[in-house]
């Protein structure tokens, strides 16, 4: 299994665009929530439809999960604080 951690505070564009949607999608409070495509679309700079794709695609390989109130993180999703102990 391969683990890749990334900042999702820290993405730019040059950055999957993937990785970009799955950052508006959870958000800084890591919580249920709907999400306006077209908000997410208009932030990144991309069409809806492709917002709506990604999100599904998201869904398919276990990284979000859908309720009818919105999106979740799954376990596939570790987040840490990023502070670093001695």
């Amino acid at each position: 299994m391969c683990v890749r951690a990334i900042d999702l505070n820290q993405l730019t564009e040059r950055d999957d665009l993937r990785l970009r949607i799955l950052a508006e999608v959870v958000g800084k409070d890591r919580a249920v929530k709907r999400v306006s495509f077209p908000e997410i679309a208009k932030k990144l700079g991309i069409d809806r439809q492709s917002v709506a794709y990604h999100v599904r695609r998201l869904v398919e390989q276990g990284y979000l999960r859908a309720y009818s109130s919105g999106y979740e993180p799954t376990e596939k999703v570790i987040f840490f604080d990023g502070k670093t102990t001695s």
